[in-house]
């Protein structure tokens, strides 16, 4: 069996794009749930306000890995839909994207239960 000189090119240029944006999202991901899991610093005061509660991290915690898994799927059908010429803009841009919320997703669960940085 053999594939046509442009498969293969379109192959290679999913996987440069697809296993950098997997390590990303996994690395993550994997920061999200152990943030979310970090034990919480509220004030002393009585009733403790909302973002104290045990499960207050959850909600960004979900929120921030379920955009990051759709980003991803986005940039795989993308890589595998476009025609060759558009589909290396449109691959860097989901990856910046990527990377931006693989940044902010951690930090805004870690923050989510009014825990202070600093």
């Amino acid at each position: 069996m053999t594939t046509k000189p442009d498969e293969q090119a379109k192959a290679r240029a999913l996987w440069r794009w697809t296993v950098p944006a997997a390590v990303i999202a996994v690395v993550s991901t994997l920061l999200i749930w152990v943030a979310q899991s970090l034990p919480t610093i509220c004030p002393a005061i009585y009733p403790a306000p909302p973002s104290c509660a045990p499960d207050a991290r959850s909600g960004p915690a979900l929120l921030g890995s379920a955009f990051l898994v759709t980003l991803f799927v986005a940039l795989l059908v993308t890589g595998a839909v476009l025609q060759p010429r558009r589909r290396d803009k449109a691959l860097r841009v989901l990856l910046i994207v990527l990377v931006v919320a693989a940044v902010v997703a951690p930090l805004w669960t870690l923050t989510g239960s009014g825990f202070a940085l600093g």
